[in-house]
């Protein structure tokens, strides 16, 4: 039975067609944002990635273009969870066409998106459609061309069922009716069924068992079933789809036609007749449907009449020997079935191929990393701030004592040397004019970040003023995504680094109103040693007691003790600082990524953090404590040495060392202030230009997405076809005909005669009223005009109708009413008016020479468009005087 499958009709999708798209600068653009330190090194990638692109957009049908397109594709997947392209954050539009109309350029069928999602659907689509054109390229006489069309259409049925499965459902919106849910779930039934159909054949080519076969053929049937069911539910109009569903049908019934057959080889082989008909009648019904609906499209016919003649013959010997009772269709036992082919899952490697981004961090490992960096750097800041605070109160508490200048001043006359060691080191760090110098530079990087957000903020707005001002005048044609629902992330990114600049702004104010309190104390600290002695009034000298004295020698080791832990702090916030754990953890997400389905970073976060920086927190709140032992022991001493004292140390000499050594403490800590704020606004700059760079980008693209926009809208409108123009009403016709006429009747009329210049002799007139075979009055000589009669009214006007057209020598022997327009509306001649453009006349047959049957162009110099004006010699013709109230009626054109 081989002769009748070969060659059947195999049906292969076609590929969507696809535009260019351009991916070099958004991605460079977000790698220089995200990780300029992987600039150059990504950029091969991104040059690899554009090149993959480029080889799909006119892919070859075999299997290396399938693989192109597979490559390409699983690239693109790689990628989505690492550079994300998307209307937000890497803005790429691509476009693609329908399938279904892969002929029609304006046919509205042409969808774009900046979703990474979309392309990667179309891609694979492709690679489904090129699959499916491999596998009916093949040659099914051949054992190898049966078993490369059952593979591929397997492969296609498994790159639809992917569709249909994991990219169709994500999409908010379908943007062509072939991504639709219901025809790629068609589509994949089909490319299963015909894979089944081919296994079917080769059982057939290999002579298996009638009952192995009947069920292959059952099971195609099947499937062909299932994807007919699916198809009737798609209504694309315009399309062939309805021709193919029509044909899924026709293959079903084939598919049925031929499991009866071989259900009735095999009731013929056990010698069960009643049975072998039954098979072969149904087998019979069924294939001649096939026949009716496949209208020539694949070939049934043979195997029909094969049918008819088995049938025929079988019965004649029922007939004439068994006399078996033949069962009804639903009296015959149920085909079983054998479904061999299965959609092949998508591959997820190819030969030769690997993500040329594998050194980039997948995107929800990076948003992991991103929280627990906040997390970990909000931490060090109140960590570091609680000790700080700390640090100043203790600092508070030893102003106020006056201390350590108060047990080393007991002389009343010597600086001491706690103070003069404090002077030395405001000088070694710059002093008073540093402090001066960063205050200025402050409001320059504020102002800076600020023309940032203010700049990039008001290209947002222009940006989203412009989209509706577009939407209101296309309406719902401009359906394009809304640029307000685009832009609100980057509002609110706006809003919160305003927001930042605010804070920081009256943080500035704080810092240098600090500064204003103790700029007299530092500008003292900051002169040299002398100056400094100068500033300090002299005191008297003190005398203490045996208790004293013991208080003094006990405030000098808590002084050494204070010193130490100050230094235990220093250490501890640089410890603070200094913790770089990125790698690390980084390095863990990704394996919790790989390991489990459940990616719980927040877990893993709060365990990490405990681990690193809880013996630091632990450090630091044993320091708050001693400080606070230490304090009350200072404060115990320091009652009992001013007890002591035989001998006061004059009121302004101490208030002059303790504003000094309040100075001091200020200056360290306004140091420490600007230097962190001029950090935060050069780190912020950045933060701002990178998210510039970002605004800029997605603006960039969706003014390419409104040109390509636009372009369509204008191609679709001028594709249109344009209204005919309407029959004239019936009046119309009328009152040509009755204009026509009435020329001929004032000719009739008697009237009184009319000077020659006075009523112009319209042309067609003098060329009915010339002697036949002679020459028309108009090529005899110029005809007498008299100049226009200015303000007479019903006085003729200037008119040269029976003028020769210059350059041409041709006059016109038409018969057109007196004063109507001819050929539609422009006049014979052109007058004064200046038309230029004569449309061309078609003259009666036979009145000119043979192959000239249309008006000759006129030609005119270059520029001058209209007939030159009539000249008359002069003196010729004197102007006519009329006594008043004699002149003639007027019959010229009204």
């Amino acid at each position: 039975e081989k002769h009748h499958l070969q060659n059947p009709r195999r049906y292969r999708w076609y590929q969507r067609r696809v535009r260019g798209a351009n991916l070099h600068r958004p991605l460079m653009s977000f790698i220089m944002g995200a990780m300029p330190e992987q600039q150059e090194e990504m950029s091969v990638g991104v040059d690899d990635v554009v090149k993959m692109r480029e080889n799909i957009l006119a892919v070859e049908k075999s299997e290396k273009g399938a693989e192109k397109l597979l490559r390409y594709y699983l690239q693109m997947t790689a990628m989505d969870c690492k550079l994300p392209i998307n209307e937000n954050q890497i803005h790429v539009t691509f476009t693609w066409y329908d399938s279904f109309y892969k002929d029609s350029v304006f046919s509205g069928k042409r969808g774009s998106a900046a979703t990474s999602l979309f392309e990667r659907s179309c891609v694979l689509f492709n690679y489904a459609a090129v699959s499916s054109q491999v596998a009916a390229s093949q040659n099914l006489d051949t054992d190898d061309g049966l078993k490369t069309a059952a593979k591929y259409f397997q492969v296609a049925s498994g790159a639809f069922s992917h569709l249909q499965n994991s990219l169709v459902p994500l999409m908010q919106k379908v943007p062509t009716p072939d991504l639709s849910m219901e025809v790629v779930t068609s589509l994949s039934l089909l490319m299963q069924a015909q894979a089944q159909e081919c296994l079917f054949i080769k059982t057939v080519a290999d002579k298996m068992k009638a009952k192995v076969t009947c069920r292959l053929a059952a099971s195609a049937t099947d499937f062909y079933g299932d994807a007919y069911k699916e198809m009737s539910s798609v209504n694309l109009k315009g399309t062939n789809w309805d021709k193919l569903t029509a044909i899924c049908l026709a293959k079903q019934n084939y598919m049925a036609g031929l499991t009866e057959y071989h259900e009735s080889l095999s009731a013929q082989a056990s010698k069960a007749i009643g049975v072998e008909l039954g098979r072969l009648q149904n087998a019979e019904k069924l294939l001649a449907d096939a026949v009716k609906q496949s209208a020539g499209c694949f070939e049934c016919k043979d195997i029909h009449s094969k049918v008819i003649r088995a049938l025929t013959a079988a019965k004649k010997d029922n007939d004439l020997i068994y006399h078996e009772r033949i069962p009804n269709g639903s009296e015959l036992p149920p085909v079983s079935r054998a479904p061999m082919s299965k959609p092949t899952p998508v591959a997820t490697e190819v030969e030769g191929w690997s993500d040329v981004f594998s050194k980039i961090v997948p995107l929800n490992v990076q948003q992991a990393a991103t929280v627990y960096a906040s997390r970990k750097d909000h931490l060090i800041h109140m960590e570091i701030s609680r000790l700080r605070e700390a640090t100043n109160q203790l600092n508070s508490v030893m102003n106020q004592m006056n201390l350590p200048a108060a047990i080393e001043d007991l002389g009343g006359k010597e600086i001491p040397a706690s103070l003069i060691e404090k002077c030395g080191d405001v000088r070694t760090k710059g002093g008073l004019m540093s402090l001066r110098q960063s205050f200025d530079d402050l409001p320059q990087l504020l102002l800076r970040n600020e023309e940032i957000i203010t700049e990039t903020l008001k290209a947002l707005n222009a940006e989203e003023a412009s989209d509706k001002h577009l939407r209101g005048t296309f309406g719902a044609k401009w359906n394009r995504t809304k640029s307000e629902d685009l832009t609100k992330s980057f509002k609110d990114q706006g809003d919160k680094y305003q927001s930042i600049l605010t804070n920081a702004r009256n943080a500035d104010k704080i810092v240098r109103e600090k500064f204003e309190t103790n700029t007299r104390a530092i500008e003292i600290l900051s002169k040299d040693e002398s100056t400094l002695i100068d500033s300090i009034p002299v005191g008297g000298a003190q005398s203490l007691s045996g208790q004293g004295q013991k208080a003094v020698a006990s405030l000098k080791s808590f002084m050494d003790q204070i010193k130490l832990l100050k230094g235990e702090r220093d250490a501890l916030e640089q410890k603070f600082k200094s913790g770089n754990d990125t790698e690390e953890i980084i390095e863990k997400f990704s394996q919790l990524n790989t390991d489990s389905n459940l990616f719980n970073d927040e877990a893993l976060s709060t365990e990490h953090l405990l681990k690193t920086y809880g013996p630091l927190q632990a450090a630091g709140a044993n320091s708050i404590e001693q400080q606070d032992e230490l304090i009350a022991k200072i404060t115990c001493a320091n009652d009992e040495f001013v007890q002591s004292k035989s001998g006061a140390t004059s009121d302004p000499r101490s208030e002059m060392m303790s504003e000094l050594a309040q100075g001091y403490d200020a200056f360290i800590e306004l140091m420490s202030n600007l230097a962190e704020g001029t950090k935060f606004y050069n780190n912020l700059t950045k933060i701002l230009t990178t998210y510039q760079s970002n605004v800029n980008d997605f603006i960039l693209a969706r003014n390419t997405e409104k040109e390509d926009l636009m372009k369509s809208l204008q191609g679709s409108l001028a594709s249109k076809t344009p209204p005919s123009r309407p029959d004239p009403p019936q009046f119309h016709q009328q009152a040509a005909q009755s204009s026509a006429a009435a020329p001929v009747a004032a000719a009739n009329t008697a009237a009184p005669p009319s000077p020659v210049y006075a009523t112009p002799t319209p042309p067609q007139a003098a060329r009915a009223s010339a002697p036949q075979g002679t020459a028309s009055p108009i090529t005899q000589g110029p005809v007498p005009q008299a100049p226009p009669l200015a303000g007479v009214p019903g006085a003729p006007q200037q008119y040269n109708y029976g003028g020769t057209l210059p350059g041409t020598g041709y006059q016109p022997s038409y018969n057109m009413p007196y004063g109507m327009p001819a050929y539609g509306g422009y006049y014979t001649y052109p007058g004064p008016a200046g038309y230029g453009n004569y449309p061309p006349a078609q003259y009666p047959p036979g009145q000119y020479p043979p192959g000239q049957n249309t008006r000759p162009q006129m030609q005119y110099p270059q520029g001058q468009n209209t007939g030159p004006p009539a000249q008359y010699p002069p003196g010729q013709y004197p102007p006519s005087q009329y006594p008043p109230g004699g002149y003639p009626p007027y019959t010229g054109p009204k």
